[in-house]
């Protein structure tokens, strides 16, 4: 079993500088064979939004595509998409929404945790 790394992600759709960079934490650490986790809360979860992700920057888009293809796991905390009437059929394709204890779960076993 891979190393984890668990990346909390609550900036919003318009902070592009962190969410690029954070993206590109996210693939050198599964380039590296880290298995990655992204968990989108707080204004983070308007990111994985399809009709905001659409209008974002074009490199956000791809480094978020490429994070997927190379397996890094994106949830959308359910707190967030209930809070921000955030349906399922609403959400960007391979993001799955999930609970906070399942990135506590994820997070306990990680051996990097950073907060962005």
């Amino acid at each position: 079993m891979a190393d984890k790394v668990a990346f909390l992600a609550t900036m919003p759709p318009a902070d592009t500088p962190r969410i690029s960079t954070m993206l590109g934490y996210a693939l050198a650490a599964a380039s590296m064979g880290f298995e990655v986790l992204i968990f989108w809360t707080l204004d983070g979860a308007h990111v994985v939004k399809k009709k905001v992700f659409e209008k974002l920057d074009k490199q956000i888009q791809e480094r978020f595509k490429q994070c997927l293809e190379m397996g890094c796991k994106m949830w959308l905390c359910s707190s967030a998409a209930t809070t921000f009437n955030i349906k399922e059929d609403e959400v960007v394709e391979g993001v799955k929404i999930m609970g906070i204890a399942s990135f506590y779960e994820f997070a306990s076993e990680a051996k990097i945790t950073l907060t962005w």
